[in-house]
């Protein structure tokens, strides 16, 4: 079958008071197309009919014309991307309510005139192509869950929004096979019960469901309840509380497990350590593993990654965690890891966690006496915000699996900065969150098209979206932001690099290519 390639350029998206309007063309064969957003927090699946709280249909109008946005109807099928944005559960931000209340917004877009590449035609409409489907006036509904809640708001949305963005492109190039996309989130306040919610929730409201997404953690019931409704799961981050996928599972993880990254880490200390090694470091190599008092930060540290350290010589003379404060200096963790004789310092954390940590070792003088890294969130824009100088940040390591906005040649780098130029964002914007939640809505797209030209449209179903991802190989997202490999039962990804910020966060370059992530030891 043929494969339909996206165009590379978005013109723009205009911003109204009540959210944002995409109407942008470029593609003078596609139809042009308004983009709808439909943000959502908190519905209860499980709520009485008869509850005070509306339903979605009567959810689901315009903020300025109260236009009713239908959800089902003889035209419009309704497919379903529960979002997993980044898989982190804290204990202090998780609430037991089972009473999760959903806001629906829809946002209503407005007019914008904007050229595209040939002849300014205001409303063109698709060329017939015998090679390729017309669903010109469908309607494909992504929904995606995710926890706003803090100290993740500015993640989560991030990934939204880099979802929405890329939405925007697609649309103003003729969506899906001139299918319009459409775009609904939902808010799982932190908890395994809202992410479950929304899940039955969204899961209820249409027959047609054929993808998802999931954030938060969810445990083996809803894992194998997947399984039974046939409904592919796109994970975008990683859950301690994530079961670990079989190889016929219907969840599919973009992203390495925080042990994995951990040790992947240990791997190329262990394989580099005469070179990177701290001035007057002896060759035996020591770990002080600091982090946040809660699981996520926890996580990484496990039975198996104790194990595999041991089996590379690897010693880890400290693990000593700290509160979840941008205010709490872990000064103390510092002098503790140098007492035992530590020259690594690794840290399970993000934004301001790291940060503390390269903040301290520079203002004591210290940052010359150790390697510190992290996972990769150490390497998100939101880290470097809360460094006293960028500078501070030199030498930090981190594994990736995925291209950095530094990455100025690569050509998904290259189209994501247009689409955030088209966008009007600001370079505070410019963070990992953004780019994953385009290379996921890149992945989902590429799925349901290459699904419909094998299968038909009329037969676009989550088993058949399921078979073409198991045997998806080698395909770059967005053209290199990261490959995706899930065939012989893989369910995440198998290799990563080492990356390294040198200088300051506006070089952050790879010091190791793409290795096969090391196979963790299982204590007997």
């Amino acid at each position: 079958m043929p494969r339909r390639d996206r165009p590379t350029s978005l013109w723009g998206v205009h911003h109204t008071p009540s959210g944002i309007a995409c109407k942008v063309v470029k593609n003078p064969r596609m139809v042009n197309q308004v983009f709808y957003i439909l943000i959502t927090r908190g519905f209860n699946p499980l709520r009485s009919p008869n509850s005070q709280h509306p339903t979605i249909p009567e959810l689901c109008y315009s903020l300025d014309s109260m236009k009713p946005l239908k959800l089902t109807n003889k035209i419009t099928r309704i497919f379903i991307f529960f979002v997993f944005f980044l898989g982190v559960s804290l204990t202090s931000c998780q609430t037991d309510n089972p009473n999760i209340v959903i806001e629906t917004e829809t946002i209503q877009p407005e007019s914008t005139d904007l050229p595209y590449e040939e002849g300014n035609q205001e409303s063109p409409t698709p060329t017939s192509d015998p090679n390729l489907p017309d669903l010109s006036g469908e309607i494909i509904t992504i929904y995606m869950i995710g926890d706003t809640s803090e100290p993740f708001t500015s993640i989560t949305e991030s990934f939204r929004d880099g979802a929405t963005d890329y939405a925007s492109f697609l649309n103003s190039n003729g969506g899906i096979f001139g299918a319009n996309v459409e775009l609904e989130f939902a808010d799982t306040g932190g908890s395994q019960q809202g992410a479950i919610t929304a899940y039955e929730r969204f899961a209820s409201e249409d027959n047609n469901i054929v993808l998802g997404i999931v954030y938060s953690g969810y445990g083996q019931d809803f894992a194998e309840q997947v399984n039974l409704d046939q409904i592919p799961i796109l994970v975008l981050g990683i859950d301690p509380n994530i079961p670990e996928p079989d190889p016929e599972s219907y969840i599919f993880r973009l992203t390495p497990s925080y042990p994995e990254q951990f040790a992947f880490f240990l791997d190329f200390v262990i394989t580099h350590w005469g070179e990177i090694k701290p001035g007057g470091a002896l060759d035996n190599i020591k770990v002080a593993y600091l982090s946040w008092e809660n699981e996520y930060s926890l996580s990484a540290l496990t039975d198996e990654t104790r194990a595999y350290a041991e089996s590379l010589g690897i010693e880890i003379v400290l693990e000593e965690s700290f509160p979840m404060e941008a205010r709490t200096s872990p000064t103390a963790a510092i002098f503790n890891a140098q007492t035992a004789g530590a020259t690594i310092i690794y840290t399970n954390t993000h934004s301001f966690g790291p940060a503390g940590l390269l903040n301290d070792l520079n203002n004591l003088a210290i940052n010359g006496f150790f390697i510190v890294g992290g996972n990769s969130w150490g390497l998100d824009a939101e880290t470097f915000i809360y460094l006293a100088n960028p500078n501070f940040a030199d030498g930090f390591y981190a594994p990736s699996w995925y291209a950095s906005w530094s990455d100025e040649e690569n050509p998904s780098i290259q189209l994501a900065e247009e689409i955030f130029q088209a966008n009007g964002r600001t370079e505070e914007e410019k963070n990992t969150g953004l780019l994953l939640g385009m290379g996921f809505l890149d992945l989902a797209v590429e799925a349901i098209e290459q699904t419909i030209l094998e299968e038909g449209y009329e037969n676009l179903t989550g088993k058949n979206i399921y078979n073409f991802l198991s045997q998806l190989s080698g395909y770059p997202v967005m053209r290199g932001l990261f490959p995706v490999d899930f065939t012989d039962g893989q369910r995440s990804p198998s290799k990563l690099q080492i990356r390294q910020v040198q200088g300051d966060p506006g070089n952050i370059i790879t010091v190791e290519e793409f290795k096969p992530i090391p196979d963790l030891i299982i204590p007997e």
